[in-house]
């Protein structure tokens, strides 16, 4: 048996060059509150509905990594204490014991890649944190191997935003700013950096993406700024504790420590960018079924 199990719709959806969405499952055992976390999941599966494109949450569930749950083994998932943060270094272990996980980024996209889907949606990607520069996310070298895009509000606001947008450049992988030329700052509106590129529309932006795979390139990050009325200032961000945690703990551990400090503008911040970014995503699918088949012809 397989370790991992595509969903029959996703298969089939798939084949017939239908639209799919890859949905990470970290921010349901990692990111936010039971009640929230799976708020989020419905809230992203009805913005990828209503954009035509169908959704496929990812996660390592009894045993197997799997491209599409359905709501209720989404709460299941949430009820699992014992679930672990799933990145590509600790996969295989997770699939042995405890055979339940939340999917980070960089695991949704292996998966996504694995399962032939191109477009994953989160909140904010990981990235180089604060400090000797050592401490990088496995998001960001995943992106590096992978023909996938990721649309997302930017890097994780506790995150070293500039260090990221470096890094990115260095490993190849283009950040394309989704109707602005400045990379989004997650909870923030801002994170006050210039991007190279910017995209006004679905089409535009699968088209630049069609390109960029035509010419062997692999990920793509899309970064959607959150509306000021959302927002949190960045000056309100930075006054977070300093995290003691390291690792695969360091960003729910400070997200946590932003939360309690915040309140709920934390969690609703959390739920309005996921499902703005899980609406963009099934936009972006729809358009890239419209625009890969054109350049695949004319390659050929």
């Amino acid at each position: 048996m397989s370790a991992l199990a595509i969903a029959p719709a996703i298969r089939d959806a798939t084949a017939s060059g239908g639209a799919v969405v890859a949905l990470e499952s970290a921010v349901i055992t990692h990111g936010l509150p039971k009640p929230a976390a799976l708020d989020a999941v419905r809230r992203q599966w009805a913005a990828c509905e209503k954009a035509g494109a169908m959704p496929a949450v990812v996660a390592v569930f009894d045993g197997r990594l799997r491209v599409g749950l359905s709501l209720e083994e989404c709460a299941t998932l949430a009820e699992r204490d014992d679930a672990v943060k799933v990145s590509p270094w600790n996969l295989g272990a997770a699939l042995a014991s405890p055979r339940f996980g939340g999917t980070t980024v960089a695991t949704t996209v292996l998966a996504a890649a694995l399962a032939g889907l191109r477009v994953v949606s989160t909140g904010g990607i990981g990235g180089v944190h604060p400090g000797d520069g050592q401490d990088v996310s496995a998001d960001l070298s995943e992106l590096s191997r992978r023909p996938v895009c990721v649309v997302c509000a930017g890097p994780k606001s506790t995150l070293d935003a500039a260090g990221t947008l470096e890094r990115l450049e260095t490993l190849g992988v283009p950040v394309v700013g989704w109707r602005s030329s400045v990379l989004a700052g997650f909870l923030a509106t801002s994170a006050g950096l210039r991007l190279p590129a910017r995209a006004e529309t679905v089409d535009g932006l699968a088209q630049l993406l069609a390109h960029h795979w035509d010419l062997g390139g692999a990920g793509v990050v899309v970064s959607q700024p959150l509306t000021g009325d959302l927002a949190i200032p960045s000056s309100e961000l930075a006054a977070a504790e300093t995290a003691t945690a390291r690792g695969p703990e360091r960003t729910p551990a400070e997200l946590r420590q932003l939360q309690a400090r915040l309140g709920e503008r934390v969690i609703d911040a959390n739920l309005a960018l996921l499902e703005r970014n899980a609406a963009l995503a099934g936009s972006l699918a729809v358009a890239l079924g419209r625009v890969m088949k054109p350049v695949a012809a004319r390659r050929g």
